[in-house]
């Protein structure tokens, strides 16, 4: 005696269990998304002075601007590891300086400081004129505002699963430097774009 005999599913079932495994699928990842989300992390500038702040006799400019970082990880189950940092100064548009910092491993609601010193370039670069004037003029009057800008790839980590690299732009506008008093300097916080 031969048994029952099987028939196959349908098209319309098939379909149906592919759209059903597909939702499935799509709500697992959704939720792992607004679980999962790394917040946006906060980067503010603590400290900003000069040294050997000078021009050269070419019209280019010598010296150095000491900046200290402050990276904040607001994340309460992200870790982030920072693969580097780079870090410009800026002067109404003209790039004055720059640093390259390593990286460093933050951990979830976890603060760091970085401290910098961005050199002005070396051999044949020159200011335009009317940027070099201007630079003096504020330096006269004893305050220099520059912006400062930040470019890092981070990648965010929960337990032992690493996210893709994600580059972070900050950008920190408005940078008071006193030459009266290189002591006085009040935090400045910078817009953060991941």
């Amino acid at each position: 005696m031969a048994g029952p005999r099987r028939t196959r599913p349908s098209t319309f079932r098939c379909a149906a269990a592919t759209l059903l495994a597909v939702a499935v699928v799509v709500v697992i990842v959704v939720l792992l998304w607004l679980f999962l989300h790394p917040s946006k992390l906060d980067i503010s500038v603590d400290h900003a002075s000069t040294k050997g702040f000078n021009f050269t006799s070419t019209g280019g400019l010598a010296g150095a601007f000491d900046l200290t970082l402050h990276a904040v990880n607001p994340n309460e189950r992200a870790g982030v590891y920072y693969r580097w940092v780079d870090v410009g100064v800026w002067y109404n548009g003209t790039y004055l300086a720059g640093a390259h910092a390593p990286g460093f491993f933050q951990e979830p609601e976890g603060e760091t400081r970085v401290d910098v010193a961005a050199r002005a370039p070396e051999g044949g670069w020159t200011l335009p004129g009317e940027v070099e004037e201007s630079i003096k003029r504020e330096r006269t009057n004893g305050r220099l505002t520059v912006d400062v800008h930040v470019v890092a790839k981070v990648r965010f980590r929960y337990g032992v699963v690493k996210t893709r690299r994600y580059t972070v732009r900050a950008s920190c506008p408005g940078v008071a430097i006193d030459f009266a008093s290189q002591t006085s300097f009040h935090r400045l916080p910078c817009y953060v774009h991941i």
